[in-house]
C-alpha cells in the first residue's frame, strides 16, 4: 500500500496518462489489435520455420518458445506495474469507515425502496428519444469532463477521502471505436493497465455510460476490486452536479440491490418497486432488450474469461463481485440514516 499503491503507482500511472489522455482515440484498442496481429504473425512464422528447418525443429521450437515466454513475461510485468498489484491492497472499507455486515432483509428492502424513489425523481425531465427512453446529451469529451468533475466533488463532499481519487480527475474516459463489439462481449467498460486508460462502450444503453465511465475511473485511482469500483462509481455519480450522472448511478445501484432483494424475498422486491416511475421502467426495459439482442455464445465465453481473470486476481467470487457492491451500499445507507 505505502510503497506501490500510494507510492510508485500514482507516478507511473500519472506519467502514462499525461501521454494517453492527450490522444483523441483509445491507444489500448490499437494495442489489442496490434497484439492480435503479432500473435498471428508469430504463429505463422513458427510454422514456416518448422516446415523449412528439418533436422533443427527442436532448436527452432525452443527458440520460438523462449521468445514467446519472454514476451508473456514482459506483458505480465507491465500489467503488474500498471495496476495489477492494486488487486492486493487493503480494501476500501479500511479507509471509508463503511463496515459491511449481515443485514436483515427488511433493511435491503428499505434501500431498494429508497433507490427506486430517488431514480423516479431524477428521471423526471430528462431528455428522451422517440421511444421515450432517456437520452444522454453529451459526447465522449463532455462526458469525460463531467466524470472527472464528479470525482472532484466526491473528494470535497467526503473529506476523509481527499486525495484518493486524484488520478480520476486527470484521466479522460475514452469512447471505444468497436463499442458494439464490446456489447457482444457483454462488456460496458475496460480499464487498461498498459496505457492507464478508461475505455467505455458508448453503444450500450445511455444510462449505463456515465456509471461505466466512473467505474473505470475508480480502477484508474487504484481500486481494482469490482465491488468497490461499483460503489465508488455510484458515489461519484451521486456527488455529480449532472442530473443524468446521478440518475445513472442510482439506477445501476437499484438494479444490483433489486437483484439481491429478489433472490431473498420476491414479495418484498415487488412491493419496493411498486412506486417506480414509468420512465425508469421504460429505460430498464430498453436495456434488457438491448442486451438480449446482443447476447451470444461469444459473450458467455467472454464472461467466463472475465470470471477466471477476477478469481486469479484475488476476487474469489469472480463476476459475482460486481453485485457485492450491495454490501457497501447497505453500509452507506445505514451510515446516512444515522
Amino acid at each position: 500500500e505505502r510503497i506501490y499503491s500510494r507510492g510508485f503507482y500514482p507516478r507511473w500511472a500519472g506519467g502514462l496518462m499525461s501521454v494517453t489522455s492527450a490522444l483523441p482515440f483509445s491507444l489500448a484498442e490499437v494495442l489489442v489489435i496490434t497484439a492480435a496481429l503479432l500473435a498471428v504473425f508469430w504463429l505463422w512464422s513458427l510454422v514456416r520455420a518448422l516446415a523449412r528447418g528439418r533436422g533443427q525443429r527442436r532448436r527452432i521450437l525452443g527458440d520460438y518458445l523462449l521468445w514467446g515466454g519472454g514476451a508473456c513475461s514482459l506483458v505480465l510485468a507491465l500489467f503488474l506495474l500498471g495496476g495489477g498489484f492494486n488487486y492486493y491492497r487493503p480494501g476500501f472499507t479500511q479507509r471509508s469507515g463503511l463496515a459491511p455486515i449481515a443485514s436483515p432483509v427488511e433493511e435491503l428492502a428499505g434501500l431498494c425502496r429508497a433507490l427506486a424513489e430517488e431514480a423516479t425523481l431524477l428521471r423526471q425531465g430528462l431528455p428522451e428519444d422517440e421511444a421515450g427512453v432517456s437520452l444522454l446529451c453529451q459526447d465522449s469529451r463532455a462526458l469525460a469532463g463531467t466524470a472527472a468533475a464528479s470525482y472532484r466533488l466526491l473528494m470535497e463532499t467526503e473529506p476523509g477521502w481527499a486525495g484518493l481519487f486524484e488520478l480520476s480527475t486527470r484521466c479522460r474516459p475514452k469512447e471505444v471505436f468497436f463499442s458494439e463489439a464490446m456489447s457482444y462481449m457483454e462488456i460496458v467498460g475496460v480499464f487498461t493497465p498498459y496505457t492507464d486508460e478508461a475505455n467505455v462502450n458508448f453503444h450500450t444503453t445511455d444510462f449505463d455510460i456515465p456509471f461505466a465511465a466512473c467505474h473505470e475511473l475508480a480502477h484508474i485511482s487504484g481500486f481494482m476490486r469490482e465491488d468497490e469500483a461499483n460503489f465508488l462509481a455510484y458515489a461519484a455519480c451521486r456527488a455529480s452536479q449532472d442530473t443524468f450522472f446521478r440518475y445513472s448511478g442510482t439506477v445501476t445501484a437499484l438494479i444490483h440491490t433489486g437483484n439481491a432483494l429478489y433472490a431473498k424475498a420476491p414479495d418484498l422486491y415487488r412491493e419496493a418497486m411498486e412506486g417506480l416511475g414509468e420512465g425508469v421502467r421504460r429505460d430498464l426495459a430498453a436495456s434488457s432488450a438491448y442486451y438480449q439482442a446482443h447476447h451470444t455464445s461469444f459473450g458467455e465465453f467472454s464472461t467466463k474469461v472475465n470470471d477466471t481473470y477476477l478469481k486469479v486476481n484475488s476476487q474469489p467470487q469472480g463476476v459475482a463481485s460486481y453485485g457485492r457492491m450491495v454490501d457497501l451500499l447497505l453500509a452507506d445507507y445505514r451510515a446516512r440514516r444515522g
